[in-house]
Parts: C-alpha cells; structure tokens; sequence
C-alpha cells in the first residue's frame, strides 16, 4: 500500500521508524533511531533505517540536519 501523498510504499520499518519519532521531540542520528528500534526489538538494517530517513526528509516527514 503507497501512501497517497508520496506514492511510497508504507512498509513495517517505516512504520516502526516513525513510531521512534513519535515518542521523540528532539532530533535523532540514525544510530540513535536504530538503537531504539534494536531496543524495541525491530528487526532492522542500519542501511534501511539511513534510506527511510532521507525518504522522510525529502517527502517533508522530518527535517534533517547535515
């Protein structure tokens, strides 16, 4: 299933990634968004993790500092 706004497939690490911001209010490395998911026990890439977080930043999901 794509979201409509982005035509993005909604994946499971997607979903979990964003649950990770969601109980978060300040910004996060991708080391620390898959240490949570590795603490929440979300079987996840550190590679997938990086992908799905410039997809979030270019669809206007989070912003990123660089």
């Amino acid at each position: 299933m794509a979201t409509p706004r982005t035509g993005r497939r909604t994946t499971k690490q997607r979903l979990a990634i964003s649950a990770v911001f969601q109980d978060e209010s300040s910004f996060m490395t991708a080391q620390q968004v898959f240490d949570a998911l590795r603490d929440g026990d979300v079987s996840v890439g550190l590679a997938t993790v990086y992908r799905n977080l410039q997809a979030m930043a270019d669809d206007g999901e989070l912003d990123a500092i660089r």
